[in-house]
């Protein structure tokens, strides 16, 4: 029968936990380096709010009617011009924001720091690029805070 030294186990064990902490310690990426390096994938994403919009209710999933809120977009300072960098925020957040006393979502995040995770999408617009995040839960909003 084998069985593996101390060593082994202790390298095996290292190799399992190093991954997770080195991806703990990443630093945000900026809207502007996902644009500068057309970023896709999962990443967490910090910049100052330049705009908040209400979504038509139209627009809204059916998810969304079921939770009286339509999505917001959220628009990255830096990028108000094309190519832009925008977080759409479901209306279920939208809902729970309002629940949480954020009556106002534009006014509450307009020309604050945020620092949000997921999925970086890249679509084409006839005026150009455009990256999207999808939030579908307040954890993925990290951080809020006066630049």
């Amino acid at each position: 029968m084998f069985s593996p030294t101390r060593r082994a186990v202790a390298l095996s064990l290292l190799a399992c936990v190093a991954p997770a902490a080195s991806a703990a310690e990443e630093k945000p990426l900026s809207a502007e380096t996902i644009i500068e390096k057309n970023f896709e994938g999962k990443a967490t994403v910090e910049f100052t709010v330049a705009e908040v919009y209400l979504k038509p209710a139209s627009w809204a999933v059916s998810s969304d009617h079921h939770w009286k809120a339509v999505p917001l977009q959220v628009v990255a300072k830096d990028t108000a011009t094309t190519p832009r960098v925008l977080v759409l925020v479901s209306g279920e957040v939208a809902a729970r924001l309002k629940q949480l006393g954020v009556e106002d979502p534009a006014g509450h995040f307009r020309g604050k720091v945020l620092r949000v995770s997921g999925t970086v999408v890249r679509s084409q617009r006839r005026d150009g690029p455009e990256y999207r995040i999808s939030v579908s839960s307040l954890e993925q909003l990290e951080a809020i805070h006066k630049p």
